[in-house]
């Protein structure tokens, strides 16, 4: 039977699934501690208290590295204002297609924000509020672009640059048609916003390239085209890829999610690009320390999620798999287990004795037919 996972307990109404918030991410998370009943079925409790862990652990990383960038922003920012309090706005002399890119997602990824709001709870009247301004918001965004008529949200896109420090030094016309290719972004965000009013808690669609224009005092994203190209596919695109090919079973995609979050944990620094053989060698060694893992169970998890590393090669998606030609014999040898080449088979005298009338599958002399077994 399978061990309770760590931070699972067995309670007088059945078990459930408690874990104390880090202080460093209480204010994220917004409690001190999680809590999940896991019901009363043991087996189920374990399931469930296995993918829980998971989450969380995923959740905390995530965290952990929001906060970072955070920091890090806050740092670039303090730098930048320390500067002297004239500092001129830095000008975009030219409307490009990485520009109206940048404000798009600029755009949609403030989202986030109403998102985090509406799940701390808003009263009727904000959400009535709300409702009037979303429906009137979506009716001129409408009425502009059907028209072509954009001059309204000039000041918004200003707006948004200055916010970043940026000042528009182009033509009117070049600012014109600026505010005509991100309208429809502006668009795509109130419509998601009037389905979080019908409840449906929707998020953009954006993917990795879409990267938000960076403010004056930030970073700039790496623009060398191989790094990008080794180091866009993310687990969960590399999960997406596999399950285009065909129909995976419930249980199976289940399990190969399981694992591959496994991974990615265990890995926080790690991509499917930049998976080394050695890596992957540790968190098989892990899995086996930890979790007690049989050398079969470990070539079980090496062949299922070898098996997206395959298919994302054969695509040319990633350009090599590190489960590839793995030798997971080498973890039989663990203390207390024989390797399967010193296992010697029974004897003569050992088979009759098992197989005697005495035996575990003997044959009775009574009516009936053979033995234990047999009967069954």
């Amino acid at each position: 039977m399978p061990a309770l996972p760590s931070n699972c307990y067995k309670i007088p109404h059945g078990y459930v699934f408690r874990i104390v918030v880090p202080e460093p991410l209480r204010a994220a998370v917004g409690k001190r501690e999680i809590k999940r009943s896991l019901g009363k079925d043991y087996r189920q409790a374990v399931s469930q208290g296995r993918l829980l862990a998971l989450q969380v652990d995923q959740q905390f990383h995530s965290l952990r590295q929001q906060i970072d960038q955070q920091e890090d922003y806050a740092e670039a920012f303090q730098r930048y204002a320390s500067q002297a309090p004239h500092h001129p706005l830095k000008p975009i002399t030219q409307v490009t297609p990485a520009l109206v890119s940048g404000l798009r997602a600029l755009w949609l990824s403030s989202l986030e924000a109403d998102l985090a709001w509406r799940r701390e709870g808003i009263d009727e009247e904000e959400y009535q509020e709300l409702q009037e301004n979303i429906q009137e918001v979506q009716a001129k965004i409408a009425q502009a672009l059907a028209r072509g008529q954009p001059e309204p949200f000039l000041p918004v896109i200003r707006g948004l640059l200055v916010g970043k420090r940026y000042q528009l030094a182009v033509s009117a016309a070049e600012e014109r048609q600026l505010v005509l290719d991100v309208l429809p972004a502006f668009q795509e965000g109130y419509d998601i916003l009037a389905q979080r009013q019908a409840g449906r808690l929707v998020q953009p669609k954006l993917t990795p390239e879409d990267i938000p224009l960076p403010a004056v005092w930030e970073p700039a994203a790496p623009t060398n085209p191989a790094t990008t190209r080794n180091s866009g596919l993310s687990w969960q695109e590399l999960l997406d890829h596999w399950r285009q090919d065909c129909p995976r079973k419930p249980r199976t995609d289940f399990e190969m999610q399981r694992l591959v979050q496994a991974l990615s944990i265990y890995l926080p620094k790690a991509t499917p690009a930049t998976l080394t053989r050695a890596q992957v060698t540790d968190w098989l060694r892990h899995e086996r320390d930890q979790r007690g893992n049989s050398a079969k169970t470990l070539e079980k998890k090496g062949t299922l999620v070898g098996a997206v590393f395959s298919i994302a090669v054969k695509d040319e998606l990633l350009e090599k798999n590190p489960f590839s030609g793995f030798d997971y014999k080498r973890f039989a040898a663990k203390e207390g287990l024989a390797p399967e080449s010193q296992r010697r088979s029974f004897t003569q005298a050992e088979l009759a004795r098992i197989f005697s009338p005495q035996g575990l599958f003997g044959i009775t002399t009574s009516a009936g037919g053979g033995g234990y077994h047999a009967r069954i």
